[in-house]
């Protein structure tokens, strides 16, 4: 009887794992295998994506499946406005000459946008193309020019009676009972710095387009700056005259397109938020400085970027400046580890830029009070050598508590180019 019993619980193993064998051996890979986290941050990659035809590095991307057959690809960090985007039900294609498994399909994302995927997964790499189609319910989605330059009087506006506009939108407003005596440094900043952005801003980028698959692109110079046309607006001269200096400067000055994939927009609760690519933006940095750089200390940047470990990373960049010599790294690599992690967080998960549309056809995106007091708060731990005259700028970090409203951005038209 006990070698019956026996018997009976080796037939019964038996039976189990031939089951499940006969469960999964028709299948190209077992579930188990194609079931991981794939991403192009640490090589070999395990991740080929591509973003409307652009190969997009430094992400990864999730896959489930019970059965070999259908499954959920997870996008992580993909989709401009979304931390994560799930896409489910998909339905795998063997293709047993090729070795690998191929899906396509097309899926609204919680966000809305519309989102053409197609691809093919191994238990190494998976490919994975992706097509986007932003929502757009603000209606962003154009070319745009700046706004002409012209200057506005409010005498009734003690704090800011000389408004200067055109390619910058400013706008501040100090608390309650708030002179210009007790905030003079801001009552200066905010009648100084907005007419010289609105000669500096044209001098850097000539137009910006929006695209509809949620990348930015713009047309951008390098040449010198004409510091000659920037205090042009402070000498007091006619709008007009203004005007016609900066449209010739612009004309003399040579623009060229923004490489794609640098920058993207989404929408979420009625705000725009703008992404930087930052490992696409290293990688640009690099290229441009026409120097050898280690792939793993470019593997390293990108994984600190990813993993959210801005310690490591300001280490690591501080080892890339010693090499090409970028005045922004230098910068970014001074400031101190509080100041550079709340940075970091700001740009990593998305920098919310306020949308108003007017009457007469104008765009402002720009960044609020709210936005703006972190970028104070680390600007506050920095003096700055004006040719041996030294500012300290927590000065304006004390006064900045005295504003209940500060706008900082730009002013867009519709291109008609």
């Amino acid at each position: 009887m006990r070698n019956l019993r026996k018997l009976f619980y080796v037939a019964c193993a038996v039976f189990f794992f031939t089951s499940c064998e006969e469960t999964y051996n028709d299948k190209l890979f077992w579930p188990g295998e194609i079931s991981q986290e794939y991403g192009s941050y640490i090589k070999p990659y395990t991740l080929d994506l591509t973003y409307s035809g652009e190969k997009l590095v430094g992400k990864t991307v999730s896959f489930k499946t019970g059965d070999s057959e259908t499954g959920t690809l997870t996008l992580n960090d993909v989709i401009p406005g979304e931390k994560e985007t799930p896409i489910s039900h998909i339905q795998l294609y063997e293709n047993e000459e090729k070795g690998y498994y191929t899906f396509s399909g097309t899926n609204i994302t919680m966000g809305g946008a519309t989102v053409k995927y197609s691809g093919s997964i191994t238990p190494k790499t998976m490919k994975l193309d992706l097509n986007v189609v932003m929502a757009d319910p603000q209606k962003l989605v154009n070319k745009y020019d700046f706004a002409l330059y012209k200057m506005v009087q409010d005498l009734t506006n003690e704090f800011h009676p000389v408004q200067y506009k055109g390619a910058c939108y400013f706008d501040m407003k100090p608390k309650e009972g708030i002179g210009t005596d007790e905030a003079s440094l801001m009552y200066l900043l905010g009648n100084l710095a907005p007419g010289i952005l609105q000669t500096l801003i044209p001098q850097l980028i000539k137009d910006i387009k929006l695209e509809k698959d949620g990348t930015i692109t713009a047309y951008y110079s390098s040449d010198p700056i004409n510091e000659e046309l920037l205090f042009l607006p402070l000498n007091g001269d006619e709008a007009e005259v203004v005007q016609k200096q900066i449209q010739t400067v612009i004309e003399n000055r040579t623009y060229e397109k923004s490489p794609n994939g640098l920058a993207y927009w989404g929408q979420a609760n009625n705000k725009l938020i703008l992404k930087l690519n930052i490992p696409a933006i290293i990688t640009e940095i690099i290229k441009n400085s026409q120097q050898q750089i280690d792939g793993e200390l470019i593997n390293g940047i990108t994984e600190a970027i990813l993993k959210t470990d801005p310690i490591r990373l300001k280490s690591l960049l501080s080892t890339l400046n010693a090499i090409v010599n970028n005045d922004i790294l230098g910068y970014l690599v001074m400031v101190d580890d509080a100041s550079f992690t709340a940075l970091f967080n700001c740009i990593k998960n998305g920098i919310p830029m306020n949308i108003t549309h007017t009457k007469d056809g104008h765009t402002y995106l720009y960044l609020d009070y709210q936005t703006l007091t972190p970028v104070i708060n680390i600007l506050s731990g920095i003096k700055v050598d004006l040719g041996g005259l030294s500012l300290d700028l927590a000065m304006i970090a004390e006064q900045w508590k005295l504003m209940q409203l500060f706008n900082l951005g730009l002013d867009l038209v519709p291109s008609t180019k």
